[in-house]
């Protein structure tokens, strides 16, 4: 009878058949049995044991539903003992339920875990029969069902998620990219061909390096690599280029003269220069800051002559021309009178437009030979009318006249004649350049003169000074430094290269201009390599005194220093800035043909 209450209750009845050694008793939870490690499949034990002619209660203990004929699982049989194998049929419950009207009613089945064996179930064999899950019921399902089908034993699918993948160019692709994970670093866009964004591979490379690195090994050969063509450096002071503009010259101003003032007296019809080529030049002796003549550069010698034929008219008509409150004289120049106002010093020249030519040396008239454009005690001067304005009375009521002589000295610097111009004198200009810009950060910070010295003016002297052709890329940083400059404005705005404060050993010699800055990485890139193998392939003594040294530089450009050899010392301030360019572009082709092949 205890399968009959069982039965009642709605638990499937055991099969005492099959449960001789069952020691559960009735309230044993249903297990699976030990046959499910048999192996035997759902067509197997689809057919139950022969019962026909058994009355329903040997039936229901032979396990079929006297109701409807059908066959009960065996889920009595526990710890291994029972020699029939159950199929696995999802949906189907084979326990009977009282019928009303030929409809089941009562309470829904108890759930009957899936029956799996040892090898393809998802649980561990183990955990099946491990003694701390007897006792214990699983939950009822509630779900509703489908109809049971017998499980196969198929092949997982293959693992594809039916992702679309995108080549680069090239075909070139991160090995250790994760989709969805975080992006992996991929170095500079000017050191590393490609680029990934997503999944997708970027070319950054410009056309120019492409046509470096197409050789099969990468490496253009030598004679390529110092092409014009290909070649990115060039000697900066070289690239100052004079033109002969038109020049007027006002007489006779009033010493505290401003810029503007200058400007509106020609009018607004005047073709002068652009402001950013700086046309008005207001000549200031340097040592005793004394306001003397104005220049205003025109674009065509024709414009010049324009405006003095109209200022000579209004003379004619009774209008006396004025500036400020004094009557001025306006006549034509030339470049020739302009470059010997600014450079008053400058001995044993004369001037053929803006360019000099230079008179040949008299050893026994030493003071009458050239000895530069401009001396270090000038520049020193500009800088101490700013210091102590107190001790200059000339520039007390107009303070913006040492920067304006300063933006006038810049500008027209014969820079490209860099066989007259020495390391120390070139110096001695960055130097004051420095100190004014610094004077005159302080000045607008502390609102001394709101009038004359204001950004405008900053603006100005900044401007000029990372245009000046004859400031090398480390002094055009350390001004850029100072104007608090962005890397992107020293790039676009002024041609600066990337990294500018490496190139420390570098006096003469700066990118050329239009040449994209990945193919000045990849030259660098290769000098400072073949620079630190030459190192490598010193003698131990050498060796150890290179890299000692060089602790005290930037590696930027690798060991290129040794190769330059420089001595410091009066020699090297001595040094005029061709020779530097010499022996740095020497050894850039020395470099080159140890790094790259013949042929």
């Amino acid at each position: 009878m205890a399968t009959a209450s069982r039965m009642a209750q709605g638990y499937p009845p055991y099969n005492f058949a099959t449960t001789q050694n069952n020691t559960l008793g009735d309230n044993g939870p249903p297990s699976p049995s030990a046959s499910f490690a048999s192996g035997t499949t759902a067509k197997d034990s689809s057919t139950p044991p022969s019962v026909s002619g058994q009355s329903d209660m040997k039936q229901e203990e032979a396990g079929l539903n006297p109701a409807s004929n059908s066959w009960i699982p065996d889920v009595g049989a526990t710890n291994g003992h029972s020699t029939q194998s159950v199929p696995y049929a999802p949906g189907q419950c084979r326990v009977p339920m009282p019928q009303v009207g030929g409809m089941a009613v009562g309470p829904p089945p108890p759930y009957i875990p899936p029956m799996n064996n040892m090898n393809n179930g998802p649980y561990p064999y183990q955990h099946m029969f491990h003694q701390s899950n007897q006792g214990h019921h699983e939950p009822r399902n509630y779900a509703p069902t489908t109809c049971g089908q017998a499980a196969h034993q198929e092949p997982p699918p293959k693992f594809d998620l039916g992702l679309t993948t995108y080549q680069g160019q090239d075909g070139a692709q991160d090995p250790f990219y994760v989709p969805g994970g975080a992006s992996t670093f991929t170095g500079s866009k000017m050191f590393s061909p490609y680029v990934l964004q997503g999944q997708q591979a970027f070319d950054y490379r410009s056309d120019k390096l492409k046509v470096l690195t197409s050789t099969p090994s990468g490496y253009p050969s030598f004679r390529t690599a110092m092409a014009p063509e290909h070649f990115p450096f060039v000697d900066g002071p070289k690239q100052h280029k004079t033109v002969n503009h038109g020049v007027v010259k006002i007489r006779n101003i009033p010493f505290d003269t401003k810029r503007a003032e200058v400007i509106a007296f020609l009018g607004r019809n005047s073709k002068i220069l652009n402001d950013s080529d700086e046309p008005v030049h207001i000549i200031m002796e340097r040592v005793t800051s004394k306001t003397m003549d104005a220049y205003v550069e025109f674009c065509t010698l024709e414009d010049a002559m324009k405006a003095v034929e109209k200022h000579h008219l209004n003379i004619t008509n009774g209008r006396v021309s004025r500036l400020g409150d004094r009557p001025v004289d306006v006549e034509l120049s030339d470049q020739g009178c302009l470059m010997k106002d600014l450079f008053p010093l400058a001995v044993g020249i004369f001037w053929d437009g803006s360019r000099p030519e230079f008179k040949a040396e008299n050893p026994d008239q030493p003071w009458e030979n050239f000895k530069g454009f401009i001396s270090e005690e000038e520049m020193t001067m500009l800088v101490k009318h700013v210091e102590v304005p107190h001790r200059s009375p000339f520039s007390k009521e107009c303070p913006q006249r040492p920067y304006e002589c300063l933006i006038s000295t810049l500008k027209k610097f014969p820079w490209s004649y860099t066989d007259r111009i020495t390391i120390s004198q070139r110096r001695a200009v960055f130097k004051a350049t420095c100190e004014l810009i610094r004077l005159l950060a302080r000045s607008i910070y502390k609102s001394d003169n709101q009038v004359n010295l204001n950004k405008q003016l900053y603006r100005r002297v900044v401007s000029a000074a990372m245009s000046c052709h004859g400031f090398t890329p480390l002094m055009k940083d350390d001004v850029a430094w100072l104007a608090q400059m962005s890397d992107q404005e020293q790039q676009q705005g002024y041609g600066q290269p990337a990294y500018a404060n490496g190139w420390r050993h570098q006096y003469a010699m700066c990118p050329k201009p239009g040449v994209p800055l990945d193919v000045v990485e990849w030259y660098i890139t290769l000098i400072r390599d073949q620079t630190l193998r030459d190192t490598m392939s010193r003698p131990l003594q050498h060796r150890n005194d290179i890299e000692e040294r060089s602790r005290d530089t930037d590696p930027y450009w690798g060991h290129f220093w040794a190769e330059l050899g420089h001595v410091m010392g009066p020699a090297f301030d001595s040094l005029t800035i061709a020779q530097a360019a010499l022996l740095e572009f020497s050894a850039v082709e020395r470099v080159l043909s140890r790094a790259l092949p013949r042929h």
